[in-house]
C-alpha cells in the first residue's frame, strides 16, 4: 500500500523523510545558504507549498536535518567498540567526530558551529553527543582511569578544544592534510589527557 509507506513489501520514503533527504543533501553539498523551501520542493518534485505541511518555515526545516544528524552521530558513538584503556576510548569517539567533520565539513559547521535558533544551551541543555561524552569520562573516574574531576566541565574542555581546531581548518586556518591535521588534534587531546590521567 504506497498510501501507507510501502509498496510491494519494499518501505518507500514518505513525503517528509524526502524532503529531509533532499535538504540535507543540499546542505551537504552547498551549505545552509542555499536551502530554500521552493528549492527543496523542486528537488521532491512536489508543489512549491507542500514542504509548509511538514514544516513551519525553513530553520524548521533545517532544524530537523540537525535533529536527525545528531540522532546518528550520538547513535555511531554508542555503537562504537569499547576501548579497556579509557584514554583509548576517548581518542575513539574523538575520532568519530573528526571522520563526521572532515566527510561532511558544511553539515558539521550547520549542527555544531552555525547560529540557529534550535541550537542547545550548554551545559544546561541536554545534548545527545556532550552527553555521552560526560559518560565516557564518568566511566572513566569510577574505574580509578582518570583523576577525579567535573566531568561536565571537563566534556566542554574537550570539545571546545576539538570544535575550536576543526573550525580553523574548515576556516582555512590550518593548512595540512587530513592525517596531518587529525594527527594535530591528536597530539592536543594528549596534552589534555596527560593532565587529567590518574
Amino acid at each position: 500500500d504506497p498510501a501507507r509507506g510501502h509498496f510491494y513489501g519494499v518501505k518507500v520514503p514518505d513525503t517528509r523523510d524526502r524532503i529531509v533527504d533532499a535538504t540535507r543533501e543540499v546542505l551537504e553539498s552547498e551549505g545552509a545558504a542555499a536551502v530554500t523551501m521552493r528549492r527543496i520542493a523542486g528537488r521532491c518534485e512536489i508543489s512549491a507549498m507542500a514542504p509548509y505541511w511538514y514544516f513551519a518555515n525553513r530553520e524548521a526545516l533545517l532544524e530537523a536535518v540537525c535533529t536527525e544528524a545528531f540522532e546518528e552521530v550520538a547513535a555511531q558513538w554508542r555503537q562504537r567498540p569499547r576501548r579497556a584503556d579509557s584514554i583509548d576510548d576517548l581518542m575513539a569517539i574523538a575520532d568519530l567526530l573528526l571522520d563526521f567533520a572532515l566527510a561532511r565539513p558544511r553539515l558539521y559547521d550547520y549542527m555544531f558551529v552555525a547560529t540557529r535558533p534550535g541550537a542547545r544551551q550548554l551545559p544546561g541543555d541536554e545534548s545527545p553527543t556532550l552527553s555521552l561524552l560526560i559518560e565516557a569520562l564518568s566511566d572513566g573516574m569510577r574505574r580509578g582511569a582518570l583523576r577525579d574531576d567535573d566531568p561536565v566541565g571537563l566534556a566542554l574542555t574537550l570539545a571546545a578544544q576539538l570544535h575550536g581546531l576543526i573550525a580553523l581548518r574548515h576556516g582555512g586556518r590550518i593548512g595540512l592534510s587530513d592525517d596531518g591535521f587529525r594527527g594535530l588534534c591528536h597530539d592536543s587531546l594528549r596534552r589534555i589527557f596527560d593532565g587529567i590521567r590518574a
